[in-house]
Parts: C-alpha cells; structure tokens; sequence
C-alpha cells in the first residue's frame, strides 16, 4: 500500500513539474524561407496532409465553352512573419518548360508578395485551352529563387507532414504545372457499356451535353455528389438514341472520332443507319 500511495506522488509530482515549465520553443531565427507546398489534408485521414510537386490538369472535365482556366499552388514561409509586404521571386524553368507564354499560359510572376502578418501565399497561373492540348500534354515549371526578402533553404521536403513516416521526397524549390485536353475513358463508364456502348470522345461529350452531365462527375460517379449514375444508363441511352436518330432521319448523322463511322449505341438502343449503307 506504501508503495502504491509513494509511486503515486512521485508520478504526481513529475506531472506537476512537467505542466510548470514553459511552452515548447518555437523557431526563433531570424532567417526568411520560402518553398513550395501544394496539397492539404487527404480525403479520408484528418489531420494527415498530403503534398504534390506538380499538378495535372485537362480542360476534358470542362464544357466546350471554356477557353481557360485559373490553377494555383501555395508557397509557405520560414521564419518568422513580417509586419510588411514581402516580395517571392518566381521565375520560369524554361529548360523543362514546353508550354507558350500568351499562347498556352500568362501570369505575373512580379505581384507575388506574402502579404503583411501571413505566412504563405497563393501563385495563380491562367492556362488556355488551344486546340494542340488535344493531342499532347503542355508543362510549365516555376522556380522560386533567392532574393532581398527570402532564400530557398532546401530543395527537397516530404511528400506528408506524418512525423513518423519517412515517406517519398518531392521538390520543394520548383513546381510544375502539366495541362492538356486529353480524354480517357472514365473508369466508371464500365457500367453504362451495355446500354452506351464502347466509349469514345465524341460520344462522351454528347452524352454529357444532352444529359447535363458534367463531364468532372465522371471521377465521382455513383457518389452521392455526382449526377452520373448508373441507375440512370437506361434513360441517357434513350435520350441520346433519340437525338442521334433525329440527326440520322434528317439526314445529318453524326460522326464518331474517326470521322468515318456513326456513333452508335449498345444492343437494344441502336441507330437505325440503314440508309447510309
């Protein structure tokens, strides 16, 4: 019993001299770093970060009405903040850069400042949709650069901020942005082949435009957020038999991508192309 009342204050009292001392220290140094650090919080796993060196992105998932379309990514500070505005050089890695300033992209990168009192910002670029992204993927790479108001301290960081898990390493100084028109057949579209039939560009984006589909709820379809579902395939098939029917009968019928043969359906849901033959 002694030595139960005796371990008990002992424990007690290393508890007490641990909640006495002072705050862990913080970084104190009067050193200014700057990096990149795109990325947050994974789907699943709260409070568990995921960081990317790079971001893909295709003007696929967007209406045909979109000509362009503003992508970012976060630069992050080390130090201490500042009371004043402070200037990031940016500047473009054009030996491992093949998309056209003005032709595929613009920004400026002389307005990037981590404003007063904060400690990251946010780098805009403005990516254009040209017809050439339909066939081949365009890469712009930023690198941020020492100048009079941070330096790059390392070149290399984790790809998550899980203390304990070594993880991959990815850049840290250099970004890339990688932007195309390139379509893939959706991995869900497995479930509408019956009624749709084999996937093709053409198809897909007619199927979206006469069902109101956007194209971006592909990568979520049968969620609960997405309007793709395959509950529905029996009634888009209809819709969409019904429409290129019209065309066929009117004497317009509508090309597949080959530009050769006529977009047709799966077994029940046919056009009727009789008259072409």
């Amino acid at each position: 019993m002694k030595k139960t009342i005796l371990f008990a204050l002992l424990l007690g009292g290393i508890l007490f001299a641990a909640c006495d001392r002072d705050e862990i220290d913080t970084y104190k140094g009067d050193t200014s770093g700057i990096y990149f650090q795109y990325g947050g919080q994974t789907r699943f796993f709260l409070n568990i970060d995921a960081y990317y060196d790079k971001l893909e992105y295709s003007f696929s998932v967007e209406p045909d009405d979109v000509t362009k379309k503003v992508l970012e990514t976060r630069l992050r500070t080390m130090g201490n903040v500042r009371n004043y505005d402070r200037k990031v050089a940016v500047v473009v890695d054009e030996e491992n850069t093949t998309a056209v300033r003005g032709v595929h992209y613009d920004c400026n990168l002389d307005t990037i400042f981590v404003k007063a009192g904060e400690a990251e910002v946010m780098l805009p670029v403005t990516f254009y949709r040209t017809p050439d992204m339909r066939d081949q993927k365009f890469q712009l790479t930023l690198k941020v650069v020492d100048n009079e108001d941070f330096t790059v301290p390392f070149t290399r960081q984790k790809d998550t901020n899980v203390y304990y898990d070594s993880g991959d390493t990815i850049n840290a100084n250099i970004f890339t942005f990688i932007v195309s028109e390139i379509y893939r057949e959706p991995y869900y579209w497995f479930f509408f082949e019956d009624q749709l039939g084999a996937w093709s560009v053409n198809k897909f984006k007619l199927i979206n435009k006469l069902c109101d589909l956007p194209a971006a709820d592909w990568e979520t379809a049968g969620s609960d957020e997405s309007k793709v579902q395959a509950g529905r395939a029996t009634f888009y098939a209809i819709i969409v038999r019904n429409y290129l029917q019209e065309m066929a009968d009117a004497g317009t019928p509508v090309l597949d991508d080959d530009g050769v043969h006529y977009i047709q359906l799966g077994p029940g849901y046919e056009v009727d192309y009789s008259k072409y033959y």
